[in-house]
């Protein structure tokens, strides 16, 4: 990499953008990190006990569900973030949990139908311009269960008692839940490094009680909700969604690139995430592998409803430059950001030449660069018909 760390202009930047995705939230509920996908946990925290990362992207973490005579509706998230702090050693009749928080982005409840996502999100409703993200803090725990140990799992049943604050309305609830401890094992491998921890439980909550109101002279009770079912689903783990698992990447890149995706993904928010994504790019100009993972979140990272193809191209075209146009993975990326604005002759020209640098690449982009080649020729040949 061509430098350790940000630039004064990408940090200030950055904590820019940190205070914005976190207004309108409890002040106890802890900021997010730096790469928005954990949060900042408390050193009375980190000293108290195991601290399980909330995992976001593992199924859906939560469904919001709600009835009437004449409407159903479920909505879902699975963009959840936070943790919960375990004892280092729960000893009969201690509480298996000792605190918790998480943080949801008002942009990543979706019932997979725009019309009423945008309502959901509009200023009638979520309001996610002035209040992007839904908090909870954990403040208590009662009527703890043991309902069973299985070789080294431990299960209990509990209420979860804490503070959900949705817009500027904050509710108190007790979530009857069931608390799974799994330690890790090769079983367990394909839900990530780490022991978990899942919470599994559901509540209803009045949903005047949280600002959600219809409109005046608007109410119609066969349509408009006034009970909303939560029904929550939190996978955790003592791995931590921002580790960094690539030895060629700095942390800092890392960090940079996951906050990048955080804004574009998780808080739809185009604005704010391409210009992160900018300063990111000029800080990085002269990394071909930095700005190639740039582009290529840009242009395929699930979940991003805004792709910024003229940004994703400038990244790409910067990198093969960067890299004699001999790099097959960089190839493979600046082909896909042509293809993407329709300009099929340059990018089946680029992915001809990244097919002829698969010597020494990794299988995956070798896999990766053959199926766009025949994708490419296909649309190409029938563009032609």
């Amino acid at each position: 990499m061509t430098h350790s760390g940000p630039s004064h202009t990408l940090i200030v930047v950055l904590a820019v953008l940190l205070t914005c995705a976190t207004a309108g939230a409890l002040s106890e509920v802890p900021p997010r990190s730096a790469g928005g996908q954990a949060l900042v946990i408390p050193e009375k925290h980190l000293e108290a006990g195991e601290v399980y990362h909330v995992t976001p992207g593992r199924g859906t973490q939560l469904m919001w569900h709600g009835e009437t005579p004449l409407m159903r509706m479920t909505t879902t998230c699975n963009r959840v973030v936070g943790y919960f702090v375990a004892p280092f050693d729960i000893e009969q009749g201690q509480t298996p949990l000792l605190a918790g928080a998480f943080r949801l982005p008002v942009a990543s409840l979706s019932a997979g139908i725009a019309q009423y996502d945008a309502q959901l999100h509009g200023p009638q409703a979520l309001n996610k311009a002035a209040y992007p993200e839904i908090t909870f803090r954990m403040t208590g725990v009662t009527d703890v269960e043991p309902t069973g140990e299985e070789s080294t799992r431990q299960s209990y049943t509990l209420e979860l008692v804490g503070e959900l604050a949705v817009k500027d309305k904050t509710v108190a609830l007790q979530i009857p839940m069931q608390l799974t401890f799994q330690p890790f094992t090769w079983g367990t491998m394909q839900l990530g490094m780490g022991d978990k921890l899942i919470l599994r439980g559901r509540c209803e909550v009045k949903l005047a009680d949280i600002g959600l109101v219809p409109q005046q002279g608007r109410s119609n009770p066969d349509m408009s909700f006034q009970v909303g079912e939560f029904d929550f689903y939190l996978l955790c783990s003592t791995m931590s969604p921002e580790r960094n698992l690539y030895p060629d990447i700095t942390h800092e890149q890392y960090r940079q690139q996951l906050r990048f995706v955080t804004l574009l993904r998780d808080f739809d928010d185009p604005e704010k995430g391409y210009e992160f994504g900018r300063t990111f790019m000029h800080e990085s100009w002269d990394d071909a592998k930095a700005l190639n993972r740039l582009a290529w979140a840009a242009l395929t990272e699930d979940g991003i409803k805004t792709r910024d193809l003229a940004f994703a191209l400038k990244a790409a075209q910067r990198a093969s430059e960067l890299t004699g146009s001999k790099d097959a993975d960089i190839l493979n990326t600046l082909a896909r950001a042509y293809y993407e604005r329709g300009e099929l002759d340059p990018a089946l020209k680029w992915q001809r030449q990244a097919a002829e640098h698969l010597e020494g690449a990794d299988p995956q982009v070798t896999g990766q660069v053959r199926s766009a080649l025949k994708r490419y020729e296909a649309r190409v040949k029938k563009s032609q018909e």
